[in-house]
């Protein structure tokens, strides 16, 4: 396969991964960020998730996906495609300075591109994910 066809299978198995990742964790997310806004009276998490469903229905759960699919399938794509950028060419770096310590460099190459695509991603979706959180916290309706 040529670069542009991985390039894309990459993005769509990524885009895919976002959006189950995204729909199992959703609930989870809300319980949490309701249970931060009840504050120091303790609400419990099984009792909250109750209470949520009768006075919300069950779709409550899933308040907020908008936002965290339209932040989590671009990141990831985002995210995947500047990993692989940044790591080739941190790796054609090192291929051109083998005698003058580029082994080392390329043995860092994993580690510096996932730091480096992961500030990306963030400054990138931070604005989303603001939103996402308000409208996990704020009641349905």
């Amino acid at each position: 396969s040529t670069p542009r066809q991985r390039n894309m299978q990459n993005a769509a198995s990524a885009s895919v991964g976002a959006v189950v990742t995204s729909l199992f964790v959703t609930p989870f997310e809300v319980l949490k960020v309701r249970q931060q806004a009840c504050g120091s009276s303790g609400c419990g998490m099984v009792q909250l998730g109750q209470t949520l469903v009768r006075a919300e229905g069950a779709t409550a759960f899933w308040a907020g996906l908008r936002p965290t699919l339209l932040m989590a399938v671009p990141s990831t794509v985002l995210y995947v495609g500047a990993y692989e950028h940044i790591r080739d060419a941190i790796q054609a770096a090192a291929a051109r300075r083998r005698n003058g310590g580029g082994g080392a460099l390329a043995s860092l190459a994993p580690m510096l591109a996932g730091g480096s695509a992961r500030v990306v991603t963030v400054v990138v979706a931070a604005p989303l994910e603001l939103l996402r959180t308000r409208m996990q916290a704020a009641p349905a309706g």
